[in-house]
């Protein structure tokens, strides 16, 4: 199991979270509380920068900068793409 230190920070408290977690600056954690037992929910966070990947993917076909499958066999028939 991960330890977070908790540190003050300005008149708050915060923690440093192990990159490992994939967690970005600006994310927003739903943290629900049992006794002593904090919960941090990172399921939203998680579904915008999805959101932001597929949002990324989609601006190539509103510039047309994609390729057809005819034309990848064009360009990279001779190294087997196609068969």
């Amino acid at each position: 199991m991960k330890q977070i230190t908790v540190r003050k920070i300005g008149n708050s408290i915060g923690g440093i979270f192990p990159k490992e977690w994939g967690l970005h600056e600006g994310d927003v954690l739903n943290v629900r509380r049992e006794g002593n037992l904090f919960i941090l929910d990172a399921q939203d966070a998680a579904k915008e920068q999805d959101r932001q990947l597929i949002e990324e993917s989609f601006a190539d076909f509103e510039t047309r900068n994609t390729v057809t499958e005819s034309e990848m066999t064009e360009l990279f028939g001779k190294y087997d793409w196609g068969e």
